[in-house]
């Protein structure tokens, strides 16, 4: 329970600051439940932290907004093993102002760790209150699909 609150304190005081940084950052955290093409069922929880400056928002020769963030997650498996993963990502939005995006489509890399070994990931991902995820490991050959609720916190 202690580590909990450590984190939960660790994660205020970054959402804190971070804040402060603009209306275009954030952290999201969010819980997960997925299936994995060869492990089955899983859960866990993930934190999004991402920054966007207000005067680089529109390229304006695309009109597309794009937003970096890093990704810390968790998954277990059956009770089997724990999974701890770090993506960088990208998401992008279509629109010329904040009023009239289009669907946000996300893009990302990143890397699991289990037990004694590593494997690298490709993420592909959309959402508006739920976060759509689809992901592929690279050498294990297999896809994870999850669902995301999230709680952007500004």
């Amino acid at each position: 329970m202690k580590k909990l609150y450590l984190l939960l304190s660790v994660l205020f005081l970054i959402d804190f600051g971070w804040g402060q940084l603009g209306p275009f950052s954030y952290i999201s955290p969010g819980l997960q439940i997925g299936y994995n093409s060869k492990e089955g069922i899983f859960y866990g929880f993930q934190t999004s932290i991402g920054i966007k400056t207000p005067d680089s928002i529109i390229d304006n020769f695309t009109e597309t907004i794009f937003i970096p963030s890093i990704c810390f997650g968790f998954k277990r498996y059956h009770k089997k093993y724990n999974e701890r993963y770090i993506d960088l990502q990208t998401v992008f939005f279509e629109g010329t102002t904040i009023d009239n995006l289009g669907p946000p489509i996300g893009i990302g890399i990143g890397k699991n760790f289990t037990n004694n070994s590593s494997n690298y990931r490709l993420k592909g991902y959309t959402w508006l209150l739920i976060s759509f995820t689809v992901d592929y490991e690279l050498e294990r050959k297999s896809f994870n699909y999850s669902l995301i609720p999230i709680l952007p916190i500004w």
